[in-house]
């Protein structure tokens, strides 16, 4: 009896060593030819142009002029959507002549009032904080805002920018001649 247990137990070893070698010489490969992975594409135009800053542009403004509303069209002409649009304002100093007293850019763009700001027909005027308390939003203002995470733009999709600018009425003549470029960048995030 004991030798008929060992000699089964020996032959199912047998069995089990044969098989697992069997599986080990067993294999199939196919090539997978022909793959292509591209990236989609995400292109902001602004106003139907390449390139995502605008500049704004006002010569021999007087106290109480407007300059706007100015429109520009936001597009993705891309072929993935965008999530989100990071707005983001800035200005440097740009003073025409003669500039008797020269104005910081800060000083000029607080006497310049943001009287309309909006992105998709919606107010941004609400995002905007009067930071240098002067009693109204200004471009000062506008460049210190957090305007990220806007809603973004699918494939496709245009949406319109609009912003409105006045030179405040009680200037001095501190400020004849003094000048600010303003520039308005658009980012779009996948």
């Amino acid at each position: 009896m004991k030798r008929i247990l060992g000699l089964t137990i020996t032959f199912m070893l047998f069995i089990g060593i044969t098989g697992s070698g069997a599986w080990a010489y067993f294999s199939d490969a196919e090539p997978s030819t022909a793959n292509q992975m591209i990236s989609g594409i995400l292109d902001l135009k602004t106003d139907d142009v390449d390139g995502v800053t605008q500049t704004l542009y006002a010569t021999s403004m007087k106290p109480g002029n407007t300059i706007g509303p100015s429109t520009i069209q936001l597009r993705n002409a891309g072929n993935t959507d965008g999530p989100t649009l990071d707005i983001k304002c800035s200005y440097i100093e740009s003073d025409g002549s003669p500039n008797d007293v020269n104005m910081t850019a800060n000083a000029t763009a607080a006497m310049m009032e943001v009287t309309t700001l909006s992105y998709d027909s919606a107010s941004l005027l609400t995002n905007i904080s009067d930071n240098n308390f002067n009693g109204y939003k200004d471009l000062q203002d506008l460049a210190d805002a957090n305007l990220s995470s806007q809603s973004g733009l699918g494939t496709g999709a245009t949406k319109p920018f609009e912003i409105e600018v006045k030179l405040k009425d009680n200037l001095s003549n501190d400020f004849r001649a003094d000048g600010i470029t303003v520039v308005i960048s658009f980012t779009l995030n996948q």
